[in-house]
């Protein structure tokens, strides 16, 4: 916090190619429970993932959680380095296979 103001330092997402995926799980998350405030003609409904090696990977919202769940009980060190292994369609793919 600097002057009473949030200071989020960016270059720590820096390093990845698209939306980090802690980001993209979340919007997966998000999107679940807007659909219950959102006009259905409206409504789209986010589902998918995009990994820094070009692959959309389809994601639940209950698989979201799973991760987001699991990633919050890892070291942060660990945790850094397994965020990083799940913007790879290989990380990400391995971490589904874990989780169902």
């Amino acid at each position: 916090m600097i002057d009473g103001k949030l200071f989020f330092d960016d270059a720590f997402d820096a390093e990845y190619i698209n939306m980090p995926m802690w980001d993209q799980l979340g919007k997966i998350e998000d999107s679940e429970s807007a659909g219950e405030v959102v006009k259905p003609k409206k409504f789209k409904p986010v589902n998918s993932v995009l990994t820094d090696d070009g692959v959309t990977i389809t994601v639940t919202p209950n698989e979201s959680r799973k991760i987001k769940e699991l990633l919050v009980t890892l070291r942060t060190p660990f945790r850094a380095k397994v965020l990083r292994d799940l913007q790879t369609s290989r990380g990400l793919n391995n971490m589904l296979r874990l989780i169902r």
